[in-house]
């Protein structure tokens, strides 16, 4: 980081005092236990704590100066004084970005938005110098302090943008500024803060107010609700479908599963139509995929460009990994879960399966607010038409999933409960999918599984 002290100062709308030049920050910190000699510490507060009482620490550790939003009292270390401190490391994030002169992508969605921001990644770092945000570090402090490890020498910055509530785009946009808009979809997630499908996708489109111009939105013609949002704001906005039909240049479709679990897929473009296989399986994908190629293209970048990138993906293991398990294939998915992801990853399970065993092991989807019955309903009808050989559920929901779903369900809690129940109910070969929300622990579920086997992980990040 070239940033010095004044160059904060000035960045937080204050006056660069004299000397403060010559004081190099090293790099930006919100934890106190982190910070080492050169560091800018912000004192930000959440529920269960304050960052103004690990101020003192902060300094004794070295910070070059702490940002407050109250006074301190005893602290011999620079102190720059602003209103709120969130707003303030976001206002930094955004000079940081301007200094650098780098261009920034800003991906959001329901679903999908950490896989394109990887896919894009290894895309685009073939041709630019790319810097990301670490998994989903996607919110009000993860989003600038991922765009503060960013350095001059990245030219291009791919950052997620995850919102929960009404006002949170409002609050991430403004930081990011992006010159090009992804839109990856939007479906039932976050239900609890953004009200219902039509609110998610106002929420979402919101980021375009934000988009520099010329820019480019890259929005998905798949969900008329947000297309139609996007249009509101962006006379132009660029297609991409997983419809063949759909009057869009970037189009991509899931054949099916290939040779050791790679998935085959076709990619249609301005350049070409063909079909390839990559680390990764699900119609889910395709989506995702075409997203890709919409933004490449937009950055002048090739179809096969698009290809080579996607092809060098790492799995990620909690997002719709592949292990296979003696006969058993183990797709851990437990990353997070909404009900549009989690009707997607049943989809491809029961692709996959073909015709052997499916074991669905789930868990309740949370932030549903007042549709989280009807969405649980849902889902044990999307279970009945599966038609699995058996289910394990875990969650607060599961007299709801049962009562639609119709057939008998195990009901487990614990890790233990669940190796007891595997023992006595489960299958032998087959695909076993383990997904629910976060605050589930779902994974305790494939340790479980894959207790005391050689796991060798295939698959790709949703």
């Amino acid at each position: 980081m070239n940033l010095t002290l004044s160059d904060v100062e000035r960045c937080l709308g204050g006056m660069a005092e004299e000397g403060h030049s010559e004081i190099a920050i090293t790099s930006v910190k919100t934890d106190s236990r982190t910070v080492e000699k050169g560091d800018l510490f912000f004192c930000v507060s959440g529920e269960n704590f304050d960052g103004h009482e690990f101020a003192a620490q902060a300094a004794k550790q070295g910070a070059a100066a702490i940002v407050a939003s109250r006074m301190l009292d005893d602290i011999d270390t620079p102190v720059i004084m602003v209103r709120d401190t969130v707003k303030a490391l976001g206002r930094l994030a955004a000079c940081w970005r301007d200094m650098c002169g780098a261009k920034l992508i800003a991906v959001t969605g329901t679903a999908g938005k950490t896989t394109v921001k990887e896919m894009l990644y290894a895309v685009t770092s073939q041709k630019f110098n790319t810097a990301k945000n670490y998994r989903n570090f996607n919110n009000q402090i993860g989003l600038p302090l991922s765009m503060l490890k960013a350095t001059v020498e990245q030219e291009l910055w791919i950052m997620e943008l995850g919102i929960s509530q009404r006002g949170d785009m409002e609050e991430l946009a403004p930081v990011a500024s992006p010159d090009i808009a992804v839109i990856t979809n939007v479906g039932p997630g976050h239900l609890a803060g953004l009200g219902n499908e039509a609110g998610v996708a106002q929420a979402k489109s919101s980021l375009l107010r934000y988009l520099r111009q010329p820019g480019s939105a890259i929005i998905s013609k798949d969900y008329p609700l947000l297309w139609d949002a996007a249009r509101e704001l962006v006379d132009t906005p660029v297609g991409f479908s997983t419809n063949d039909d759909s009057h869009t240049s970037f189009v991509a479709s899931f054949l099916g599963a290939g040779a050791s679990n790679l998935g085959r897929f076709r990619l249609r473009t301005l350049e070409g139509d063909g079909e390839f296989e990559a680390p990764f399986c699900g119609a889910h994908y395709a989506e995702n995929l075409a997203c890709v190629a919409a933004v490449a293209h937009a950055l002048g970048m090739t179809r096969e460009d698009v290809i080579s990138g996607v092809q060098s993906l790492e799995p990620d293991t909690q997002r719709f990994c592949c292990k296979p398990n003696g006969n058993l294939m183990v797709i851990d998915d437990t990353y997070n879960a909404n009900p549009l992801s989690m009707s997607r990853s049943i989809e491809t399970a029961t692709g996959m399966a073909d015709g052997k065993p499916l074991a669905l092991i789930l868990g309740d989807m949370r932030e549903l607010g007042d549709e989280a019955v009807m969405r649980h309903e849902e889902l044990g009808r999307i279970i009945k038409a599966t038609a699995p050989a058996v289910v394990f559920y875990k969650g607060d929901h599961f007299d709801v999933v049962a009562r639609e779903y119709g057939k008998k369900m195990h009901k487990v809690d614990t890790q233990k409960d669940f190796a007891h129940a595997w023992q006595s109910f489960g299958v032998a070969d087959g695909v076993v999918l383990v997904k629910g929300s976060r605050s589930l622990k779902m994974e305790l579920f494939v340790s479980a599984l894959c207790a005391g086997r050689t796991v060798e992980a295939q698959g790709g990040n949703q």
